[in-house]
């Protein structure tokens, strides 16, 4: 059972940690006679923060006293040390010295002690960065980067340090490892890194990384649905299932930003669709750029007749839930299309352990897969690649380019067909 390290209840291991967005001092957690490391009883349970200082806590001519303790390694050596000279102290034997600090000398916030210092700690940094991508930035971006640098690079970096000048290359590559041996995947290395790089960034730390640092990983060709599978999935859909899948296929949508369409981001005179932001909604676009997808008449007209069926208002949203509300079910409307089209692999698990053999779970069958779709046919079909950029709103014109790889030009195969290799593949002996 966890309790906290005492010597004779004399002297206490405790740390500061942040707790419900306040700094608290907090018991640090023992089991088999030793210290964990970042683990605290808060309300007598165990719990883990890598943030905060550690602190010897003892009392002493009646008061309270604490002092700090710079390095983990040094906290029972330090605890044993102090204990021995208060039973010396109290047995006459040390001469009388300078008593420590007392409790509102040294109990300082890390936010407090760096101040004093004129440094700032990691600690501090990445809850402020943290607090500007809650503001600025989408919450799918916030959750997104507040993992990568509170529960991977936080505690890979304050196992040795505390402070944002003190970072090298080395704690970067300390970094690498750190989430590696934890089992990620090198891209989802690759991607917490850049968000860690992201934030060095802003306080001056730049080109930590040498280009042979960085991870390796293989750059998949994306995943797009064939003519066949398309067809069989709006011969088993209904109307408005169809409806939904041609827009994902004929806009190039992601799912959230077809969520949160109204009828007013519909050109149907110039046969357009535009992405706009959805304040009443709290939606913004990706990038915080609005964008306008040209999509083909026949498209238009089908969303003409659900608009005038429904007797829809300019702000209704288009793909609404039953309570009118932005739909979070698509995903799930079009795996049911799928299982019921036969198009499962037969093969995949979820995580949650669902197999797509017996229902609606195929990993094969996503909404994303149709604008990967969109972006393959668009350069297939003689699109150049700056305005498909735009039309799928990339920032980055690399993000676009990668769709090059799974295409051909239009008479590419003519030219194979054509050439030398063609005759000995059909060679017959």
């Amino acid at each position: 059972m966890e309790r906290r390290r005492a010597y004779a209840n004399r002297v206490n291991i405790v740390k500061t940690v942040k707790c419900d967005n306040k700094w608290i001092t907090a018991p640090a957690v023992e089991k088999n006679g030793k210290v964990v490391r970042d683990h605290v009883l808060i309300r007598g349970k165990d719990e883990h923060h890598p943030e905060g200082r550690y602190y010897l806590d003892w009392y002493q001519d009646g008061k309270k006293r604490r002092q700090a303790v710079a390095a983990f390694e040094d906290l029972v050596p330090a605890a044993r040390a102090k204990f021995i000279e208060l039973q010396a102290r109290s047995a006459g034997i040390l001469v009388e010295l300078p008593a420590p600090a007392s409790l509102e000398q040294v109990n300082l916030t890390p936010e407090k002690e760096a101040a004093a210092a004129g440094r700032l700690s990691m600690e501090t940094v990445i809850d402020q960065y943290l607090d500007y991508c809650k503001i600025q930035r989408s919450l799918r971006t916030y959750r997104t980067y507040r993992p990568a640098l509170l529960s991977y690079f936080l505690p890979s970096f304050t196992r040795k340090k505390q402070f944002i000048d003190e970072v090298t290359r080395q704690d970067i590559l300390d970094y690498i490892s750190f989430c590696f041996d934890r089992g990620l995947s090198p891209r989802s290395v690759y991607d917490k890194l850049v968000t860690v790089l992201t934030l060095l960034k802003r306080h001056g730390h730049k080109n930590l990384l040498e280009k042979s640092d960085w991870p390796s990983y293989v750059e998949r060709i994306r995943p797009v649905y064939e003519i066949e599978e398309i067809h069989t999935m709006l011969r088993h859909a209904t109307p408005y299932e169809a409806l939904l899948i041609k827009f994902f296929l004929g806009s190039g949508f992601r799912n959230r930003e077809a969520r949160f369409l109204a009828w007013y981001d519909i050109d149907f005179r110039n046969s357009l669709v535009r992405l706009t932001a959805k304040p009443i909604w709290k939606f913004s676009p990706k990038n915080y750029e609005e964008r306008a997808v040209p999509i083909p008449t026949s498209l238009i007209e089908l969303l003409r007749e659900l608009k005038e069926s429904r007797g829809a208002g300019a702000a209704d949203l288009v793909f609404p839930n039953t309570k009118g509300k932005p739909d979070t079910l698509h995903i799930e409307t079009l795996k049911k299309v799928a299982w019921r089209a036969k198009l499962n692999c037969g093969q995949c698990v979820s995580e949650n352990g669902y197999r797509c053999a017996v229902g609606p779970y195929c990993q094969r069958i996503f909404l994303h897969k149709f604008r990967h779709t969109f972006a393959t046919q668009h350069l297939r079909d003689g699109i150049d690649i700056r305005t498909l950029q735009n039309w799928m709103g990339h920032r980055s014109l690399k993000s676009t380019m990668v769709y090059l790889k799974a295409i051909q030009s239009r008479d590419a195969l003519v030219k194979v067909n054509a050439g030398s290799l063609a005759g000995l593949t059909s060679f017959v002996a």
